[in-house]
């Protein structure tokens, strides 16, 4: 029940993304891809919900989830790679036979928020640039990795310092982004 319309402000875009789910839901029933999917949506929805995010949309095998809208936190960066580090390791935690492995990206900046859609049917979603960004930079992650923007980075360097730099070239993108890798620690 969002009013209608919405606003441009500064978020962060968090995707997190299954790896190999193709080859997974080949190998297994149905209901078990089912379970596990559940098993990951339930611990993304709990870490989102946790960090006061708004959780956009299950896609598939992938979550989409934002920082800094409605509730307009100022530490929205860090919020977002909380989240996806809690889902990650959580994930590994939760591993029962073959685990998921999963990739996550992050980008912040300006982006509209508010209902778009039309007639029976809106949705309370994000767009724009940076949501563009943030969903590529999960499908560059490697299992275990979280990609950020150096936007984002800038808001947690001094958690993650000397975070190694890739200069990527994302699909769409008129010009290379630079992020930087913020890999799951192997336990």
């Amino acid at each position: 029940m969002a009013p209608p319309g919405g606003e441009v402000c500064d978020i962060s875009v968090l995707f997190v993304d299954v790896r190999g789910f193709t080859a997974l839901a080949e190998r297994l029933a149905p209901a078990e891809v089912a379970q596990r999917l559940n098993r990951f949506y339930a611990l993304a929805s709990e870490a989102i919900f946790k960090y006061d995010g708004t959780l956009d949309k299950f896609v598939g095998d992938q979550v989409m989830a934002f920082f800094g809208a409605p509730l307009h936190a100022k530490d929205h960066p860090q919020r977002a790679v909380r989240v996806a580090l809690r889902i990650l390791r959580g994930m590994n935690r939760l591993a029962i036979g073959e685990h998921l492995h999963l990739g996550a990206g992050i980008a912040s900046g300006p982006a509209f928020v508010g209902n778009v859609g039309g007639g029976a049917v809106t949705d309370y979603t994000v767009l724009g640039d940076t949501v563009n960004v943030a969903a590529r930079l999960q499908g560059a992650a490697a299992s275990g990795e979280i990609f950020v923007t150096e936007e984002t980075y800038r808001h947690v360097e001094s958690e993650f310092p000397n975070a190694p730099g890739r200069e990527l070239e994302l699909k769409g993108k008129s010009n290379s982004v630079h992020a930087r890798v913020i890999a799951l620690q192997r336990t």
